[in-house]
């Protein structure tokens, strides 16, 4: 038998790849991580107001993971937080999503947190977008 070494969960940030940050279509490659929460907390209803972390590999640009955040604009969960999780998945994009309550502001934080301090993330309750 072959016994492999594993790499790592593509589903997770990555300790190795740098970050960029997207606040609304502006790109930053030098920010801090008050520069994340202030853009969290200023996030609103509109098309152009969005929050992305992401990740890419130094090596290989089609490999990447990224978490974003928005506020919804319509349907069940209008004025909530969306957050997603994304990643270059074996054989495509993967997505997940979960919405959490406007009141729930905390907890988004807390996950981009702990993305950015490249900790595992509890993806519990996030569904596939695709």
């Amino acid at each position: 038998m072959f016994f492999g070494k594993q790499g790592p969960d593509p589903s997770q940030p990555r300790p190795d790849w740098p970050w960029t940050l997207s606040e609304g279509g502006d790109v930053l490659q030098s920010f801090t991580w008050e520069t994340i929460e202030r853009g969290l907390t200023e996030l609103y209803p509109d098309n152009d107001s969005f929050l992305i972390l992401e990740q890419k590999d130094p090596k290989d640009d089609k490999r990447y993971w990224y978490i974003q955040s928005a506020i919804a604009l319509q349907g069940p969960n209008k004025d909530d937080y969306i957050v997603g999780v994304g990643w270059s998945g074996e054989t495509g994009p993967v997505l997940k999503e979960r919405c959490y309550h406007k009141k729930d502001l905390d907890t988004v934080i807390d996950m981009f947190r702990q993305a950015f301090r490249r900790r595992p993330l509890d993806l519990a309750g996030y569904e596939d977008f695709f």
